[in-house]
């Protein structure tokens, strides 16, 4: 979703250097092609003028860039654990799984996040994880346990939700950062939801209780 956004406002931009010296019609025309265009993805973009009734020449149509897609080649993994996100947090959880010896497949929709994940141990899918078709990739019948590292609760309860209806027997934790989304991913089917201002406290906790033991 982030990139589209960022085609989008690429797409506008050049729309509104393509007004100036060719009228308005060229930028109602362009803003049309860019809604056109990303029929499917982010959603309809509400274009400058739309009230009025365009009687203007067709320009030549805006060109969308798009990343080519990699093939979904499903895991041949049995009993691993599937990691969604790959970022600050999904790295360390990645590290510490690689590390205790876990078959590993992470899963990454941002691009320079998937280049991290594939020089990592284990295996690597780019996609959007909340996709069926990804996730099926993930071979999650067959996993041990599924851990959603990204930070979108809403994002993360449709993976939660999707991973439960195909393994209910599956483990799965989640992230969050209130209450609130620790309430929707416990209702969406996960085990475990971790928020990280809990588990600072209670490590400061801890480490305190240590200290006094250490005193007396």
């Amino acid at each position: 979703a982030p990139r589209a956004e960022l085609q989008v406002a690429g797409l506008i931009d050049r729309a509104m250097k393509a007004r100036v010296g060719q009228g308005d019609g060229l930028l109602l025309e362009r803003g049309r092609d860019v809604n056109e265009a990303l029929v499917g993805g982010v959603g309809r973009v509400p274009v400058p003028g739309d009230h009025l009734v365009a009687g203007h020449r067709h320009p030549p149509a805006v060109t969308v860039e798009t990343r080519e897609e990699r093939p979904l080649v499903p895991t041949r993994l049995t009993d691993h654990a599937v990691l969604i996100g790959y970022g600050r947090v999904g790295r360390l959880v990645a590290e510490g799984l690689a590390e205790r010896g876990w078959p590993i497949l992470v899963i990454e929709d941002a691009e320079d996040a998937f280049e991290r994940a594939k020089t990592a141990p284990g295996e690597a899918i780019q996609g959007n994880a909340a996709d069926d078709r990804v996730l099926a990739a993930a071979n999650l019948g067959d996993a041990r346990m599924l851990l959603v590292a990204i930070p979108n609760a809403f994002e993360a309860g449709q993976i939660v939700e999707q991973a439960r209806a195909a393994n209910p027997r599956l483990e799965i934790v989640a992230r969050a950062h209130f209450d609130a989304e620790v309430e929707h991913l416990l209702q969406h089917g996960a085990d475990i939801v971790i928020m990280g201002e809990r588990e600072i406290a209670r490590s400061m906790l801890e480490r305190a209780a240590r200290q006094v033991r250490a005193e007396s």
